[in-house]
């Protein structure tokens, strides 16, 4: 996963941790998300419509399947 944030308001760390707690915040106070109790986002009624809200702020998840090469330290560029 790969994030860069626009300042040092708006970093990557807000951008992918404090967005979707806000998220589901109001959508557990608006009776979007009715799982009761502390949840992890594993269920689809959590972790889907705080996805489709992310893609409005510009947090859109890419998957591709790529080899596994093997951990090779000297391949890896920063």
């Amino acid at each position: 996963m790969v994030c860069i944030g626009d300042d040092q308001i708006y970093t990557a760390m807000s951008k992918t941790v404090g967005l979707p707690v806000a998220i589901a915040t109001l959508k557990i106070l608006n009776g979007i998300i009715k799982t009761p109790g502390v949840q992890i986002p594993i269920t689809k009624e959590v972790y889907y419509p705080i996805l489709k809200e992310l893609e409005e702020y510009g947090v859109v998840f890419n998957e591709k399947d790529v080899d596994y090469l093997g951990y090779n330290p000297l391949n890896v560029s920063s």
